[in-house]
């Protein structure tokens, strides 16, 4: 019986043994396994999108960029770092901070929404400094220079640090354009224009008022004129009265202006000479012809002024008398030489029939 029992014993902690063996061994592996284990969950997914964003906004302070997809229309946040690649259009290196809204970007990003890589857009056109265009909001196109471009709903104008709507864009700004192909996508804004309201205008109404060499329009009742941004001489004149002064315009701003403070004593007269090229061109002055071999005297105001030279073309524009002296200079253009056969022959053939009429 002892011995029985000790076999039994014996049989026991044989098995309590083994089994704690097959504990440690367990152990071991999940021990060795694991830092396997850690470093595949650590590993990034990396997602490289193939639609174009358009960069919203970013803040350099929390590493954060706001964006919109071009194919979604979500807007989305991504997170940038020390190891963010940031490519320009020609592969360039760049900052976050060189990166302007409205910029067209292809993204790479991990699944947390870390950029790994921004890239500027290589096939997206380009275009800045436009001046010269104008809208169809029926047809939905952009003009520029004779070149149209469709728009959709989706296009952002951005302007200072907001985002602006259609119709407050004006012709006067001064815009970049980028898109894709013929379509514009983002529109910035990069010298804008402001608002002038007119007081007390009834002294000067049909005359004219002048912004630099920006705009001009003819002066009516409790008028307003939008301008450029930026500082300019305005200068008012009409029968006699006028003068001029200097404004500054900011975007979006108004700036009053109570022409009854720029009248003068008047009636005032102004000395202009005329300067014209050829020297035998003849010019006239609201019809009247001027020697432009005298320096001429007019009240401040607006006048038509012509001049016309056989050879060239006829020439047209406005003279406004602002101040006490000034200068014009015209050039005229020479006529092609088929315009000027064409012109020879309408001379003769008006000659053959003045002489026939006189005959008859």
């Amino acid at each position: 019986m002892a011995e029985e029992g000790y076999k039994r014993r014996f049989f026991v902690t044989v098995l309590l043994v083994l089994a704690l063996l097959s504990v440690c061994g367990c152990s071991q592996r999940k021990e060795k396994n694991a830092p396997d284990e850690e470093k595949e969950q650590q590993t990034p997914e990396i997602q490289e999108d193939q639609q174009l964003y358009i960069l919203l906004y970013s803040n350099t302070e929390t590493n954060r960029v706001f964006l919109q997809g071009s194919q979604t229309g979500r807007q989305e946040e991504f997170e940038y770092n020390g190891g963010t690649y940031i490519r320009g259009r020609y592969d360039e290196s760049l900052t976050m901070g060189e990166l302007k809204v409205g910029e067209l970007l292809k993204l790479t990003y991990t699944d947390k929404k870390v950029l790994t890589e921004i890239q500027v857009a290589k096939e997206a056109f380009f275009y800045e400094g436009i001046t010269d265009f104008s809208i169809r909001e029926d047809e939905a196109v952009f003009s520029v220079r004779d070149k149209n471009y469709y728009y959709d709903e989706e296009l952002k104008i951005f302007s200072e640090d907001g985002i602006i709507s259609l119709n407050e864009l004006s012709s006067l700004d001064t815009v970049c354009l980028r898109g894709m192909e013929k379509q514009i996508m983002t529109i910035v804004v990069t010298r804008g224009h402001g608002t002038l309201v007119f007081r007390n205008t009834e002294l000067f109404e049909g005359g004219m008022v002048t912004v630099g060499n920006v705009a001009a329009q003819t002066v009516s009742r409790d008028m307003t004129m939008e301008v450029p941004e930026g500082t300019h001489v305005l200068s008012v004149a009409h029968e006699g009265y006028g003068g001029s002064k200097e404004i500054t315009v900011e975007r979006f701003g108004e700036v009053l202006i109570d022409l009854d403070t720029m009248k003068g004593d008047g009636p005032q007269h102004g000395r202009v000479k005329i300067n014209v090229t050829p020297e035998n061109a003849k010019v006239t002055i609201d019809g009247g012809l001027a020697d432009c071999s005298q320096v001429l005297e007019l009240e401040y105001g607006a006048y038509r002024l012509k001049a016309e030279a056989e050879g060239y073309e006829d020439w047209s524009g406005q003279l406004v008398i602002k101040g006490p002296d000034a200068a014009v200079e015209i050039e005229l253009d020479k006529l092609s030489d088929e315009e000027d056969e064409e012109d020879s022959k309408e001379s003769s053939d008006t000659e053959k029939e003045s002489k026939e009429e006189s005959k008859k």
